[in-house]
């Protein structure tokens, strides 16, 4: 593909960095257009702020740009860090879970107690 060069389905593309690579369409159809023009003004940093939190774009040296950083890195940099975010997610579910279960332990204790003392065992 040479510079300027359009993706032949790009509608696909969007979809599948939607769904594989979970970006917002607007996500996505920004990363596309860095990827087809090399650039943006540093002055859309708002817009592209999720992109430059994952990793899949960089604001110049000189800061008067935002670039995209090359796919294969871009999307591995995603990846990552939103396969660090599930892991945090499922270890803090793990632990309220945990939590949940000590509180109700009380309860079942008590219902067996109960239950033993009444001679329904």
């Amino acid at each position: 593909m040479s510079k300027g060069e359009s993706i032949r389905d790009e509608e696909g593309v969007l979809k599948r960095l939607g769904v594989d690579a979970g970006l917002s369409r607007n996500e996505a159809s920004l990363y596309l257009r860095l990827l087809q023009e090399g650039q943006i003004p540093s002055s859309r940093e708002a817009e592209a702020a999720t992109l430059l939190e994952r990793g899949m774009a960089i604001i110049s040296g000189d800061g008067k740009r935002i670039i995209p950083v090359h796919p294969r890195l871009g999307i591995a940099n995603h990846y990552r860090t939103w396969r660090e975010a599930m892991v945090k997610e499922i270890s803090e579910r793990r632990m309220r879970v945990d939590r949940l279960i000590l509180e109700l332990i009380p309860l079942y204790d008590a219902a067996m107690e109960k239950r033993a003392d009444a001679g329904g065992a």
